[in-house]
């Protein structure tokens, strides 16, 4: 587990207690490394969360904003993400090779990724997203995607699994209450 990740899951719980924040939806997230049989589970209100994210400025992740880093494509992604949350259900795409299948279906307005790979780590991802998540998506022009934008849009979902993924390496859940 890398040091710089406990510390800050420490101090981000130090203030959670400090704010005493109980209002609204909380965010979880559990991570158990298999080989040094660590676990690190983070509970936090939404709101401190979004308090703070502007604050977080580490290579990749500056002022609660993420490069996607598709600069040879052009992606029009309002467009995208509104023809997927609009499109009626069903089962849109199916892989199955010697390395992985793949899953991606849509029911009842719920998008559902699911990945079971079959070498290396033998990872099982499952990834649940509510289309009315979509909504909370922007891309700026400079193909950035505002996470405090998104995590805003989970005030609305409900409790719930978004991603759950094991292997042998870890297990990791994350989950909004």
């Amino acid at each position: 587990m890398h040091r710089k990740t406990l510390v800050l899951a420490t101090l981000l719980m130090a203030v959670c207690l400090v704010a005493g924040a109980t209002d609204g939806k909380w965010i979880n997230v559990h991570v158990t490394e298999n080989e040094s049989n660590t676990n690190v589970k983070v509970h936090l209100p939404l709101n401190l969360v979004l308090s703070v994210i502007g604050a977080v400025n580490v290579e990749g992740f500056e002022a609660g904003k993420v490069h996607l880093h598709t600069e040879d494509i052009d992606i029009e992604w309002l467009e995208i993400l509104s023809s997927i949350k609009d499109a009626v259900d069903g089962e849109y795409l199916v892989v199955e090779s010697d390395e992985a299948d793949v899953n991606v279906t849509k029911k009842a307005d719920t998008i559902l990724v699911t990945v079971n790979q079959k070498i290396d780590e033998k990872a099982q991802v499952e990834v649940v997203l509510p289309a009315q998540i979509i909504n909370a998506i922007h891309v700026d022009e400079e193909d950035r995607i505002d996470i405090a934008a998104l995590l805003k849009g989970f005030d609305d979902l409900p409790a719930g699994d978004l991603i759950r993924v094991t292997s042998a390496e870890a297990n990791v859940r994350v989950w909004v209450e």
